[in-house]
């Protein structure tokens, strides 16, 4: 099992935490006074205002990346699984669909 480092070292994991917590609200900030001086109505919540500074912390990412000229997949896999659970759930998820496929394949679908 993966290690829960805000459990195992909550003194230096919340004085990281607490950086990104401060930029994330002065990006929702940024963001909140962008659609009001654009004349759209302004989010009003917090929770709504949160969920679309991470949706573009995506695309934020890729940019920053690319003008950064840095090389980093843009894909990675976060689990609180070990690699031997992953392992045994894609197994298990490739037999079902391997399964549900052969029996399409001889006429009897379920």
């Amino acid at each position: 099992m993966a290690s829960e480092y805000f459990v195992d070292d909550f003194e230096n994991y919340s004085k990281i935490f607490k950086e990104h917590a401060i930029y994330a609200a002065e990006f929702m900030k940024i963001l909140d006074d962008e659609i009001i001086s654009m004349g759209l109505p302004p989010v009003g919540r917090t929770k709504d205002l949160f969920r679309m500074f991470m949706d573009l912390t995506y695309q934020v990412d890729r940019t920053y990346k690319t003008r950064n000229k840095i090389d980093e997949d843009d894909f990675k896999l976060t689990t609180y699984m070990s690699g031997d659970e992953v392992e045994k759930h894609m197994r298990s998820a490739l037999k079902e669909e391997f399964d549900r496929y052969m029996n399409g394949a001889d006429g009897n679908q379920q």
